[in-house]
């Protein structure tokens, strides 16, 4: 059997666990023990690399790093940090149309599950009183929240790029800031230019003048504990290290009990990201150690599919399939990294294109939730996300064609 067709039965079998709801971190160890059988490896030679991988130090810092995220998100959300900085945001005397997008794209600076949920609200109250069809509304909701995936160290889909491409964090982040920004513009030029009635220049929003400056440094005094992370980050310090010292400080500042961290951690979600991290990092050594990279490879060569190509497309097609950006990177990038010599600026063009597709699943959780709670039609809704989305791919190729040859 080809190793392409195995490939592909693999993930198959991801896809339709995944659509009867099985937890990704189940999926990915049920995809790992099927993927060894598949290029020559028993049952108990894959329950071994399970375990090494496990034991593993780069897996072990992945899986603090996704832990001390979740905590920093629950004591932001569970002292009132994140609603605090919502409402703070109405008070500024701005744009009505940089208040609308920008509910949504502060929410989604904390990657919580199913975050478009709780910024739906806010976006439906911004909106309220203006001529947007309940399909722009999920628009704006839906593509403002997920604006920080390309350069918010927080995001897993950026943790796992690294660790699995072997790049530096940092790096990657200097590469991909600029696609956070022109994913907003692009946001902005559909919603405000397309179609779009005029502004109400009645809107109350307008009217506040007083108090922006307290204002101001409350949404910094709000916000400190990402930006200091991202900065952390960018001068080279570890993520797990950078993340240890934002929550030391917050804790403290907030004077948060750590008989509430615990709680978090026997939350049933701080399992599901240990499974999630293990299987995904497990997925990608079986890849290595049964020989299947080298065999998609040089599949994919025999085929005459070009390096860059797959590297675009193995990744937009995987996230299109599964509406999950972990399972993108966790499924796609060993084998797409094993075509090339990784550097960030593969990553980049691969990162983008995987990211994209996820944002043009039909079976992302974020679109889901959104649809229906503004009651919206699903392919009106849908249908809108193509033009940006695919802009988002090119921008990243002519980046690619321009700055890394």
């Amino acid at each position: 059997m080809s190793p392409l067709i195995k490939v592909f039965l693999v993930f198959f079998l991801i896809i339709v666990l995944l659509r009867k709801k099985v937890g990704l971190g189940a999926t990915m160890m049920a995809a790992t023990f099927v993927l060894g059988t598949f290029f020559g490896l028993n049952p108990l030679v894959t329950s071994q690399q399970l375990f090494l991988t496990l034991l593993d130090p780069s897996t072990m810092g992945l899986i603090l790093s996704l832990v001390l995220i979740m905590i920093l998100e629950s004591i932001m959300r569970q002292t009132g940090m994140l609603r605090t900085m919502t409402d703070s945001i109405f008070e500024l005397p701005w744009n009505p149309r940089l208040l609308i997008v920008s509910i949504p794209a502060i929410i989604g600076l904390l990657p919580s599950a199913g975050g478009a949920r709780f910024s739906a609200p806010l976006v439906d109250q911004a909106t309220r009183n203006r001529s947007f069809t309940p399909e722009k509304r999920v628009f704006i909701n839906y593509w403002f929240r997920h604006m920080w995936e390309f350069s918010l160290p927080l995001y897993p889909g950026l943790l796992l790029s690294a660790h699995i491409s072997g790049i530096s964090l940092s790096a990657i982040l200097m590469w991909q800031w600029p696609f956070s920004i022109v994913f907003a513009i692009l946001g902005y030029w559909y919603v405000f230019h397309i179609g779009q009635a005029k502004d109400d220049p009645s809107d109350p929003a307008c009217s506040k003048t007083n108090r922006v400056f307290a204002n101001l440094l409350k949404i910094g005094s709000l916000t400190w504990p990402l930006w200091v992370t991202v900065m952390l980050v960018l001068l080279h310090v570890q993520i797990a290290l950078s993340l240890t010292i934002v929550l030391l400080l917050l804790i403290i500042q907030k004077k948060y009990s750590l008989r509430s961290v615990w709680q978090t951690l026997l939350e049933p979600l701080t399992l599901r990201i240990v499974l999630l991290t293990w299987g995904t990092m497990a997925f990608k050594d079986v890849l290595e150690v049964s020989g299947a990279v080298e065999q998609v490879s040089s599949a994919f060569n025999n085929i005459g599919i070009h390096p860059i190509a797959a590297l675009i497309l193995l990744p937009l097609l995987i996230g299109i399939l599964t509406g999950l950006v972990q399972a993108c990177i966790g499924v796609s990038f060993p084998l797409v990294m094993a075509l090339v010599e990784p550097s960030a600026s593969y990553v980049m063009l691969a990162y983008v294109a995987g990211v994209s597709g996820v944002m043009l699943s039909p079976v992302h959780l974020c679109f889901i939730l959104t649809v229906e709670y503004f009651k919206a039609d699903f392919i009106k809704s849908y249908r809108p996300l193509f033009v940006p989305t695919l802009l988002i791919v090119l921008f990243s190729t002519v980046v690619f064609k321009i700055f890394a040859y």
